[in-house]
């Protein structure tokens, strides 16, 4: 298959990121704040927080962002790879590019601009570097303007950690670096430097110095804020301590003037200080996440503020009130349970087709990839938000599964601390039209036990006998459905239990509806059972593929040939029997001449040329090889034997626990099944003597087995407890002092890489972890993923149609086009339909991902999906870098193709049947001649709905959803301004604007009204048609009399100019 027009695409990002992870930086009036994400530079608009340019030059990620203090206009940047990148921010244009040299291996760690210009046009730089196997930070001088090295004369030597710096740029010139808890300061004008250790040695945790005085702040881990002051010498040095903070100070910024500090911490408060009085304070309280950056423009008007949940929040300076919010993806802090962030994933809402996943604590964050905007952040949970604490594990109640349908939408939440019982609801909310938001409708405290596994609707669009099914922990499933609420305060609709099921007590991979909502298929360890969705009590059908096809073999057997193999010469088998006699004797005896010639018998006479020790070592490796490919033996019986041989066994950590239970649920005799058997016995009496017969003999091979195995116990199973070392009884064999050496060299050359806990599963059978049904004319088709296998069910023939070695991680089905999109645990794309499972698109190298979902085209184009499998909708992935990502040709975007969603002109050239459905077209449209023909309706603005106005459809539209007010109001204008030629506009008939508005009478606003005309009476029409028809007949009288009045005498050219102007103005009475 040919692969050419695929491989063109290009990993796009279309939104996310870190937008927190560095600190913003102010334009010089303040108007605009540059914020660095990864390899780009966004520029935002202050006041409304709106994006006005991204520049995305550079090649690696920026360490260091600043701007010029001669030269205003021009940004700096800096790469970890040491480019220098200087643009015109105003004009959003790359001026230059500068590189300097680095030693080998070296990384940039930190870039600062200083007020220093050695002959350059651009301020130079103070730059730290570390190799990767190097112990020392190292330091340099960079003149921007050529990327040449500055000579400096001065003693200072940093250590391992990655310095913490700040240079002032003001009239003291001074830098103040801080590694664990030494703080140096560094005069950069005569350079030298004096250092300093922090109080009781606490680390430092951030450092700013004043802009226009010789003082500088640092911060510890403590909570403790230092001010310091004549640091240039320790005699006349003195330092200030201000206290609030009971947990790490993340951050500090100095006001223009030096005479305040702000500060913030994990207490998610942000402290405005006086340098001059440190018991006077201001607090900001209640800010959304951790405080990570302060910044405060030269102005003294806003401060920006970068919590962790990456937001960046604009506060006045004056007033500390929140004025505007930059928001890229929100999502919970760092909580030390080793948790995903989104364990939602990536979805899909089918109502506006906006992607959903989870955001801040308790939150669910809606965004729209057409407008690249987020909308809203919805608070599902109503709990408090704990705050961090040092070495404390923080637990929060967490959106583990959603689901959404056009009206409705389902989530469920769960608390679980590992110590108390888990608190887990279920809550079905409800879009209100009115508020455009979803309000709560149904809360069901603990539907399931420990959990949720997966919550899905029966459909996406149905509204009426709609279902919901969730499984959880318990291995149950349960269906839920719409009743009358029984509160009589409140009349309406709640969501309640119709069924519930479970199947042999099997784990729940997943589950899913088919198309119509009838069946619903769910994956029980290796088994697909399929419900009638009415009634899932008992399964419809259970489906399972032979052993193998699933990508796991429950079975293997070995069979040896009984007679010699042809051309086996004699003396090997008479060695073979001979060897078999000695391991048999030497399972039960420890007979030192035995154990040496059945290693003689294995490994051969030893050769003279080598060592004692490299004899001992080769003849261990070969008996232990050759004693574990005997099947004749067991396993216990290996063991021992290679312990004859001082061949030393042990097990893993990882699996010495699994082990262990595994083996004592086989060596314990289980006393229940002792009186099951007796229970047994005495139901053979009821039986018909026809069966009584038949049952006494099947029993008696049950007794007959269990007593073989409850006698084999003992002497199998039991023994391997003390040769593999499992049990506390056993000891250690003591070691000779002559073989130490011999045991060391062994035990360094047996150090490997410890093997994971869930790396070789003790369980033979396979998990499913995706269940996903067809749609369309393949809704047939169920497709199920194992762990190593995309299986595909035929469910009108039962049997397995095909299978696809894929190791599946992530799975997206988009129902316009029956593809299927899966992510592998080797993070490669697949796509395929179900019904031809050839690849359609293969991709490796992907990002570690969170989800998939696909997104519906606005647009869609006309092409097929063998030629552009994107042409219906958009692959998104959600990265594990908090980014949405798509698969692109360069230079194109999901939203390129796309419509704008409100128009209010269009070009001339197009036909009234375009313009008759724009927004306030009604107003803009000129009147043409229309024919008698019916004019083709055409659809609607809003997809979903077949027959409605435009400008209803405008009314409508969710607050959220539409454009700027200042994009919309210009042409709302024009659109009612009335043209010069307004007398042929209005001389249409009532038919034409009936055809121009789908057959309606249009109001002022444009919105038909077809019932307003039926309200008058027929009297009122025939005075008003009178009342015209009188006034018309004495225009038209004293219009003839006028022009008929004679001229007597001579002609007066006053009165004829007033008789024109008096004639004139009749006509027009009579035109109108």
């Amino acid at each position: 298959m040919n692969f050419d027009d695929e491989d063109r695409l290009e990993l796009q990002f279309l939104a996310g990121g870190n937008i927190v992870e560095h600190a913003p930086v102010f334009s010089p009036d303040g108007r605009f704040m540059f914020v660095r994400c990864q390899t780009k530079v966004q520029v935002y608009a202050t006041s409304t927080g709106e994006l006005t340019r991204v520049l995305d030059e550079a090649t690696a990620p920026l360490v260091s962002l600043e701007l010029d203090r001669k030269q205003p206009d021009l940004l700096i940047g800096c790469t970890s790879t040491a480019e220098l990148f200087r643009w015109n921010w105003r004009a959003g244009v790359l001026k230059k590019t500068v590189s300097f040299t680095l030693g080998n291996g070296e990384t940039i760690l930190t870039c600062h601009l200083m007020n220093l210009y050695k002959g350059g046009d651009t301020a130079c730089a103070f730059v730290t570097a570390k190799g990767k196997g190097s112990e020392q930070v190292n330091w340099f001088v960079i003149n921007t303007s050529t990327g040449e090295k500055i000579d400096v004369n001065c003693g200072l030597k940093l250590k391992r950690r990655v310095p913490l710096v700040d240079v002032g740029k003001g009239q003291f010139k001074y830098i103040i670096l801080a590694q664990g808890f030494y703080i140096y300061f560094v005069n950069y004008e005569n350079w030298t430097f004096c250092r300093y250790k922090s109080a009781k040695h606490h680390t430092i945790t951030c450092v700013k110095m004043s802009p226009c005085e010789m003082v500088a702040a640092t911060a510890d881990s403590e909570g403790r804020i230092y001010v310091w002051r004549n640091f240039e010498q320790q005699s006349s040095m003195s330092n200030t301590l201000f206290h609030w903070h009971h947990t790490e100070v993340t951050s500090l910024a100095f006001s223009p003037s030096g005479g305040s500090i702000y500060s913030g911490g994990h207490e998610c408060v942000l402290v405005k200080w006086a340098v001059a009085s440190p018991d006077y304070r201001k607090y900001l309280p209640r800010m959304s996440s951790v405080i990570r950056h302060i910044v405060v423009s030269d102005d003294n008007d806003n401060v920006l503020v970068c919590t962790e949940d990456n937001a960046i929040q604009l506060i006045s300076g004056s007033e500390c009130i929140i004025k505007s919010t930059v928001q890229h993806f929100t999502y919970e802090t760092h909580d030390k349970t080793g948790q995903s962030k989104f364990p939602l994933g990536l979805r899909l809402n089918p109502r506006t087709n906006t992607l959903v996943l989870n955001g801040r604590s308790g939150h669910l964050q809606f965004y729209s990839a057409y407008t690249k905007s987020l909308l809203y952040n919805l608070r599902v949970v109503n709990t408090n938000v704990h705050s961090e604490k040092a070495n404390h594990i923080i637990y929060k109640t967490r959106i583990s599964r959603a689901a959404f349908n056009i009206n409705w939408m389902a989530t469920g939440e769960v608390y679980n601390d590992l110590v108390n019982f888990a608190e887990v609801r279920l809550k079905f909310w409800h879009y209100n039209e009115r508020l455009q938001s979803y309000i709560l409708n149904t809360e069901i405290e603990l539907p399931h036990e420990n959990g949720f596994k997966a919550i899905i609707f029966s459909n996406q669009f149905q509204v009426d006998n709609l279902r919901c099914a969730t499984a959880g922990e318990d291995n149950v499933i349960k269906v839920w459905g719409l009743t009358d609420s029984e509160n009589i305060y409140k009349r309406g609709t709640m969501w309640c239990c119709l069924a519930q099921t479970s199947y042999r007590n099997l784990p729940i991979g997943s589950l899913c509806f088919s198309q119509d909502g009838s069946l619903l298929a769910v994956g029980y360890g290796n088994t697909l059972a399929l419900y009638d969705a009415r009634n899932p009590r008992l399964p419809l059908q259970t489906l399972s593929c032979p052993p193998g096809l699933d990508g796991v073999i429950s079975k293997a057997q070995l069979r040896l040939a009984q007679t010699p193999l042809n051309g086996a010469r004699k003396e090997f088998t008479q060695q073979r029997q001979q060897l078999w006699a000695l391991l048999k004797a030497l399972i039960n005896s420890n007979d030192e001449n035995l154990i040496q010639q059945a290693k003689d018998l294995i490994v051969g006479p030893p050769a003279k040329a080598k060592l004692v020790s490299q004899v001992e070592n080769s003849s261990k490796e070969m008996v232990f090889k050759y004693i574990m490919k005997m099947p004749e033996l067991g396993l216990h019986q290996k063991l021992q034997l290679l312990r004859r041989f001082g061949v030393e066994c042990s097990v893993p950590d990882a699996h010495r626990d699994r082990l262990l239970q595994h083996l004592q649920q086989r060596a314990v005799i289980p006393q229940a099944t002792k009186l099951r058997l007796r229970k047994l016995e005495f139901r053979l009496h009821r039986l018909h003597p026809r069966h009584f017969f038949k049952a006494k003999q099947r029993l008696s091979h049950v007794n007959n087995r269990r007593q073989k195995f409850e006698n084999l116990v003992p002497q199998d199973v039991m023994n391997l407890f003390s040769v593999l070392k499992l049990d506390e009884s056993s000891k250690q064999k003591k070691e000779k002092k002559g073989k130490s050496k011999l045991n060391d060299s062994s035990k360094t050359n047996m150090k490997t890489k410890k093997i994971p806990v869930n790396a070789a599963p003790l369980q033979g059978l396979a998990q499913i972890s995706h269940v996903q049904f067809g749609a369309g004319d393949q809704a047939h088709l169920v497709a199920v993923c194992t762990e190593s296998r995309v299986l595909i069910w035929n469910l009108l023939t039962l049997r397995l149609q095909a299978g696809l070695k894929l190791s599946v991680c992530h799975l997206a089905f988009d129902p316009l086009t029956n593809l299927m999109a899966v992510i592998t645990k080797n993070d490669e794309l697949h796509v395929f339909q179900p019904s031809v499972p050839l690849p359609l698109y293969q991709r490796s190298n992907l990002p570690k991902t969170h989800g998939l979902a696909w997104l519906p085209r606005r647009q869609p184009r006309q092409s097929s999906i063998n030629v552009d499998w994107q042409a219906q909708s958009t692959l998104l992935m959600l990265t594990h870098s908090q980014e949405i990502a798509c698969l692109a040709l360069p230079g194109q975007s999901p939203s390129d193709d796309a419509p704008t969603p409100i128009s209010f002109s269009q070009p001339s050239a197009t036909t009234d049947i375009i313009l008759k459905h724009a927004t306030f077209g009604t107003h803009v449209i000129k009147p043409l001649q229309v024919s008698g023909e019916s004019l083709e309706k055409h659809g609607p603005l809003i997809v979903g709905r077949e027959e409605h106005s435009a400008v209803s459809a405008f009314v409508n539209l969710s607050a959220h959803t539409m454009p700027a007010m200042s994009l919309i109001c210009g042409e709302f204008v024009k659109s009612l301004l009335i043209p010069a030629d307004s007398t042929s506009r209005h001389s249409l008939s009532s038919a034409k604007d009936g055809l121009l508005t789908n057959g309606g009478t249009v109001n002022g606003n444009g919105v038909e009204h077809r019932d307003s005309d039926e309200e008058h009476d027929d009297e009122e029409l025939a005075e008003e048609a009178k009342s015209k028809l009188t006034t018309r007949k004495t225009l038209l009288k004293q219009d003839e009399k006028l022009v008929d009045f004679p001229l007597k005498g001579e002609t007066d050219l006053q009165g004829l100019d007033n008789r024109l102007r008096i004639i004139t103005a009749l006509r027009t009475k009579l035109r109108i």
